[in-house]
């Protein structure tokens, strides 16, 4: 009995031992990714923001099921805010948990959303075969043959998804994977990992801003 207690003692100094060893480098982990969260903030003149998102789920349709999650939320982990082409922009850093068998694995990803330019129907657009709900088609073969659309209905579809707009997805290869949620205040889009991949930030900011300028062309 006694060399059980010894063999516990042993684990449990071990595991604290292990313990203080990795705490330095995840404090330099974590300094590191501030730094770089706020090297970003400087290089796009952005701003570090602390305002509460609030119910993601609420606000972009869909969410939950494109992230794989419906129960355990999204953490918003590092903020960022400020103007892109002149257009209002947020760059959100999340967290969120898949369900396993018997795991829970927690993922890394950024949220980006720039001001919806008027109040419209809510839709999501993404990969064509990637989800088994009913798809929703616009009339616009090119487009339906692409592209995956949750909305209400058509009408509300085609409200949103212009001839201007669904051409210019259809042609825009930044598009591949994409998945853009139509919020009743903003357009969004995911990317995963951190919000320091700048050129990533670039790129996608870019196709929400020319998203949301042809929202109102017919």
């Amino acid at each position: 009995m006694v060399y059980v207690f010894i063999a516990l003692g042993a684990i449990i100094l071990l595991g604290l031992v292990i313990g203080l060893a990795r705490r330095p480098k995840a404090q330099a982990a974590q300094q590191a990714h501030v730094d770089a969260v706020r090297s970003t903030a400087v290089g796009f003149g952005w701003q570090i923001d602390q305002v509460a998102l609030g119910d993601l789920y609420r606000r972009l349709p869909q969410l939950g099921s494109v992230l794989g999650n419906d129960e355990s939320g999204v953490r918003v982990t590092a903020q960022l805010s400020g103007q892109w082409r002149g257009v209002p922009i947020c760059a959100a850093q999340i967290s969120y948990a898949t369900e396993g068998m018997a795991t829970r694995t927690w993922h890394t990803a950024t949220l980006l959303l720039v001001k919806r330019p008027f109040a419209g129907p809510e839709i999501m657009v993404g990969p064509q075969q990637r989800w088994s709900w009913i798809d929703t088609k616009i009339g616009y073969p090119p487009f339906d043959e692409r592209f995956h659309v949750y909305a209400p209905n058509e009408q509300a579809a085609r409200e949103v998804l212009t001839p201007a707009l669904a051409g210019h997805l259809v042609a825009d290869a930044r598009m591949a994977d994409r998945v853009l949620f139509f919020g009743g205040a903003e357009v969004a889009t995911l990317f995963p990992g951190p919000l320091t991949q700048q050129q990533v930030l670039t790129a996608l900011g870019d196709l929400l801003v020319e998203v949301v300028q042809r929202m109102g062309v017919r």
